[in-house]
C-alpha cells in the first residue's frame, strides 16, 4: 500500500517542480528585462541607429552647404535669388 503514496508523492512533487519552472519562465519572459522587453529594445535600437545615420548625413549635407555659402559667390547668389533678392541693377517685371 505504500506504493500508490509514493507514486503520489512524487507526483506531486513533479507538478509542483513544473509549475515552478513555468512560472520562472514566464517572470523571466514577461518582467521588466525579459525577452519580450529585450526584444521592443533590440528594435528600437535599430531605428535609432538608423535614425542617427539619416541625421549624420543629413548633417554633412548641411556643412557643405554652409561651406558654398561662405566661399562660393554663385551659391550665396543662387539661394538670394530663392529667397526674391535681385542684383542692382536688375528690374524686376510683375506680369498679372
Amino acid at each position: 500500500m505504500k506504493e500508490p503514496s509514493k507514486n503520489r508523492m512524487r507526483l506531486s512533487l513533479l507538478i509542483a517542480a513544473l509549475l515552478i519552472v513555468l512560472g520562472a519562465m514566464l517572470i523571466s519572459t514577461f518582467r521588466d528585462m525579459g525577452v519580450v522587453n529585450f526584444l521592443k529594445l533590440r528594435n528600437t535600437e535599430k531605428l535609432l541607429r538608423a535614425e542617427v545615420e539619416q541625421l549624420r548625413r543629413e548633417n554633412a549635407e548641411l556643412k557643405n552647404q554652409v561651406e558654398g555659402l561662405k566661399s562660393n559667390p554663385a551659391v550665396i547668389e543662387d539661394e538670394a535669388r530663392k529667397m526674391g533678392f535681385i542684383h542692382e541693377k536688375e528690374k524686376v517685371i510683375i506680369i498679372p
